[in-house]
């Protein structure tokens, strides 16, 4: 069981029809995922999902929707960005786990396959999973851009790549 959500569902408390599913992170979620995530906050966190049973194993997908507080890369100050992704996993028993199948595979239209664990659905690690994957590694504030810092005469330095290319042109 994931820390940050533990968010799961008994297998035998899915009716036939399926489950449509909305949440939404307590504040103590929040801060976990953020400290686990190493942001500065999770504002918000909102999940639906659904849960259908297919012969023998379930399919769950939806979408999140998030706030997270973050550092700007440039100017080093917080932001706020907004986050969006979908999910799709199809969870089967254990012991009938089914072979990954060989060659060229869309990663787009496949569901991911998970194990379902002592008769429970983790989705709480699925929806942690997505979120991590969906965050900007480098965020920017809007309208900022890199300027390269000038040296103590004014002009700006070099790229630390002219020395390859002045050892380059030597050869």
């Amino acid at each position: 069981m994931l820390d940050e959500l533990a968010w799961e569902h008994a297998v035998q408390d899915i009716p036939e029809e399926g489950l449509a599913v909305e949440r939404s992170a307590t504040p103590e979620e929040c801060e976990a995922i953020a400290r686990s995530l190493e942001l500065l906050g999770c504002r918000s966190l909102d999940v639906r999902y659904a849960l259908l049973p297919r012969g023998g194993h379930v399919h769950v997908s939806g979408a999140l929707q998030a706030q997270v507080e973050q550092t700007c890369v440039v100017t080093l100050e917080p932001l706020v960005n907004e986050v969006a992704a979908s999910f799709k996993v199809d969870f089967w028993p254990e012991t009938e786990m089914p072979e990954p199948s060989g060659g060229a595979v869309d990663m787009q239209d496949e569901a991911d396959l998970e194990p379902i664990v002592a008769g429970r659905i983790e989705v709480g690690r699925v929806v942690f999973e997505s979120l991590a994957g969906a965050i900007d590694l480098f965020p920017r504030k809007p309208g900022v851009t890199f300027e390269q810092p000038e040296d103590k005469s004014g002009s700006r330095q070099p790229s630390p790549f002219a020395g390859l290319v002045r050892i380059k042109r030597k050869r």
